[in-house]
Order: C-alpha cells, then structure tokens, then sequence
C-alpha cells in the first residue's frame, strides 16, 4: 500500500512538472506583449497592505482657573504619552471597483479625562460644572484603554463618466487648504487633534458620494444620513457651564445633503460651486437662569427685578443653508490667485432670536504659489467675517438690562457670543501657510500654518499659530517636533507636540 501512494505521488509531481515545462515553453516562444497582456491580468484584482506605527507625545499648559502669569502659574501637563497602530488596506478590482480603509487603534498612557467635578444648585437637582474657578478633573476616572477609530472605510465602483462612492470618507470642498478654507463646508474637523499632521484634523462622515464627469468638470451629488459634529475638547464645553449636548436623531428626515459643480475652464482657470443643506457642525445653546424677582424701590415706584442666582447651557444643532464659492486662476508658470467663501445661514437669519447664532458671511482670498523660489511654498490669504444682523451680547448681571427683557430665560451673554465668534459685527482674517525644505532629498521639512482673527478696529486678536519641523531618517522613518499657540473663541490651547513615525 505505501508503494502504490509512492508511486502516485511520484506520477503526479512528474504530471506538475510536465505541464509547468510546457507552460514555461510556450511563454518563452510567445511575443513579449502577450506576457504583458497576462501579467496584466493577473493584477486585476490586488489587495495591498499599509499603514504605520507611531509613538506620541504632547506637553501642554493647562491655565483654567490661573491667576496672575499663566505661562509661569499653569500647570504643565501630559495629555498625550502613547503611541498609534494605522492599518490601511486597499484593493482594486480590475478598473471597475476600488476598496479603502484606514483604520486607527490608539493607546495614550496618560489616559482621557472622563470625569469632571459638578456641583449642585439650589437643591434643583442640575449638576453645573464651571471650570473658570475649578481647575481640576477627577483623576480616579481617567480611562487608559485603547481606542479604535475608523478614518475611511468606503467602496468606488466606476462607469463611463461616473463615480460612486459609499461609506466612512472624507470629502474636501476648495482651492485653498488652511486653518480657514470657509467653501470647506462639508465635513466636520476635529478640534482636539494632537498632531502635526493637519489631515488628521479632519473626520470622515458616512455618506454616498455620487460624482459625473465630463468635458473637465464634475457635477457631485451627496447624502450623509447620520450627523457628524465637529469635535470640541471637553474643557472647552464644560468652561462654559455646558450641562448637556443634544444631538439630533438618527432619521432619514435629520440626514444632511450637498451639491457641487466644479471644474476647470482653459489651463488657468478653476472653480466651485457648492451648496449644503445640513447642520451647523458647531453647536448653538439654549440657557436658563435660575433665580427669583426682588422689588426694588426707586422714586416711590416698586419695581420687580429679576436677580440671576445660576445659569445652566444647553448646547443643540440647528439647521443651515450653507452656499459656497471657491475660484482659482493661474497666473504664470507658480502662482495663482484664489478665492473662497461662503454663507452660513442660520434659522434666525433676520436676527429676531437672540439664542440662535446669527447668519455669516466669510470670505477670503489670496495667493498661492506651487515654488516661488529657493523651494520656498506660500499661502497667503486675506478676508472677513460679517454676522448679519448683529446681536449685542448682553450683561446677565446687569438689572437695568434685565428689566428690559421680558424673556428672562433666555439673554444672550457675552461667553456664549464669544463661543460663536461672533462678539463683533465683523472681523479681519489672515490666514496663510509656508513650507521651505531643507538638506539634500528635501529630508528636512519646516512648515507654519497661521490664522488671526481682528476685531474692527484692530484692538482685540484671537490667533492660532503652528510650525513644525519633519525629518525623515529614510523613505519609511520619519519624526516631527511641531509647537501650537491658539487663543480663539475663549479658549487656549498651548501644546508641544512629538511624533515618531514608522511608515509599512
């Protein structure tokens, strides 16, 4: 019995064999083209693995609740000491389909704070954190475990002159690319991330993305059936007394949809027509004061005042129209002029209601240049911001004020105002980003991503300033040192931020 599997075994190696060598034989007496042709098949279908692994660190200053000097009394800090696993697989069905998907598993050693002291009021049961007197988080909640973020995760399928794309992606709107890139209006941006690499300030949306090409421009049609909000750090919320966030249901009725025609017009034109029917990705409030009315005698008249004993914030989203424009027009061989803008037209686009956030008007525009020289890039930009209808913020503990209100549960007040960035009818933008490479192979990178932000009369400024340095050792490692200063919209982030990086 073991000499008949023997010699079966044997037969069939001596079968493989034969075959192969005839296979082999007829490819070498085939034409050059026609191995081309099948080896092009074979690649039809193909799946590649990416990613990479990274360590991080972040040093920041934690002012809330500091007197005096902050950058000498704050607290110095390690929110972020841990590492990032991004494991990205790709694959290609011959030219009809495409598959992507980026997903993150982080590890922060320092842990994510969870839990933040409350405090009670009047015996009303509401829990009220306020973190301009309260400093501290609960340090015996911090949650060390890792995480699991899904960037991408989507499909294209290709016809004649149409792509259609379904799942987690992101999608960019605009020339420009920037802290501020107003006709940028159709995903959210997270603004917690602690990185040097601006993409990942970015957040993916579920959407179906159904594009038509022709003749050089494309008409984009888009539907996200579940809300996305842009990403706010915690102490941000909470420092304006933030005692809960409403997000809108998870409906057919509450999904958000876009529209773009965009293209280019000779070789040095380009532009972008868009329009979103969706949410504002930064949320609006609804506040409530707590409080009793006390007569006060003035002139032989009693008046009742109303006197605020707490204030309670409720943050929730509302619906916009958001219209945007971008343009692009070439001029010579590195430069071009850019301009992008849009309208973000609240529900309150007469300014009647003082709680909901005005409509706005932003624009910008500028140059851009792909190597002005000595391989220096540049991004300049120039604009405003106008709110239509222009709500005063009121004073919460004024009585003059208050008696002149009737509705005494819901006064606009100066945090929440400054919250929206919308403190003053209008203000100056300057925004702009800067790259010049350095050493042989451009292995040392230096890039400043700026924006600031000026009142009318040029006296109060809010900022957010960011240069970094990125080395690459070889093609696979690379490491970055990048310093953060913002101060915008009432709140300051102040970071040193290391990253290590090992690219697969």
């Amino acid at each position: 019995m073991k000499l008949l599997r023997l010699a079966m075994c044997f037969s069939i190696i001596l079968f493989s064999g034969a075959v192969s060598y005839g296979q082999l034989d007829e490819l070498a007496e085939e034409p050059a083209d026609t191995k081309d042709t099948k080896k092009e098949i074979d690649k039809d279908i193909t799946f590649a693995l990416h990613g990479y692994a990274q360590a991080n660190i972040v040093v920041s200053r934690n002012d809330m609740g500091i007197k005096g000097n902050k950058w000498l009394n704050s607290r110095y800090e390690f929110p972020r000491l841990g590492a990032t696993l991004q494991l990205e697989l790709e694959g290609n069905a011959y030219d009809a389909a495409h598959f992507f998907s980026a997903i993150q598993i982080e590890y922060n050693a320092a842990g994510e704070k969870t839990n933040f002291p409350k405090i009670f009021f009047l015996n009303t049961m509401l829990q009220y954190t306020y973190f301009t007197y309260v400093a501290d988080f609960n340090r015996t909640e911090i949650s060390k475990y890792p995480t699991i973020n899904v960037r991408e995760t989507y499909v294209d399928l290709y016809g004649k002159g149409v792509t259609f794309r379904v799942g987690q992606q992101i999608i960019s709107w605009g020339e420009i690319e920037g802290v501020e890139a107003p006709s940028d209006v159709v995903i959210p941006w997270d603004f917690t991330t602690m990185s040097n690499y601006f993409e990942y300030s970015r957040i993916g949306v579920v959407a179906a993305n159904l594009s038509f090409h022709f003749a050089g421009q494309q008409l984009q049609f888009i539907w996200m059936p579940i809300f996305q909000p842009a990403k706010l750090p915690i102490e941000s919320l909470y420092k304006r007394g933030v005692t809960n966030i409403v997000r809108p249901e998870i409906e057919v009725r509450n999904g958000e949809y876009a529209a773009r025609l965009s293209g280019a017009i000779g070789n040095q034109f380009r532009y972008g027509l868009g329009f979103l029917y969706g949410y504002d990705d930064m949320p609006d409030t609804r506040v409530g004061l707590f409080g009793d009315f006390q007569n006060i005698s003035v002139a032989g008249f009693t008046i009742p005042v109303f006197i605020p004993q707490a204030m309670f914030t409720e943050m929730y989203y509302n619906r916009v129209y958001v219209p945007a424009l971008d343009l692009g027009i070439g001029i010579g061989e590195v430069l071009s002029w850019k301009v992008s803008a849009n309208a973000n037209i609240t529900e309150d686009h007469w300014g009647k209601k003082d709680l909901v956030k005005n409509s706005t008007v932003t624009y910008l525009t500028g140059f851009e240049s792909s190597n002005l020289f000595a391989k220096i890039y540049v991004g300049f930009y120039l604009g405003q911001q106008w709110v239509l209808n222009y709500t005063q913020p009121a004073d919460d503990y004024n009585p003059v004020q208050l008696m002149v209100r009737i509705d005494t549960f819901r006064l606009p007040n100066k945090q929440i105002i400054s919250g929206y960035g919308q403190q003053y009818p209008y203000k100056y933008m300057l925004t702009s980003n800067i790259q010049r490479n350095f050493l042989e192979g451009d292995t040392l990178e230096f890039q400043v991503r700026l924006a600031l932000y000026a009142d009318p009369k040029l006296i109060k400024w809010d900022y957010v300033i960011y240069p970094y340095f990125n080395y690459k050792f070889t093609n696979g490692v690379s490491t970055s040192l990048g310093f953060v200063f913002a101060k915008r919209q009432g709140d300051n982030r102040n970071m040193i931020v290391s990253e290590t990086r090992y690219s697969f």
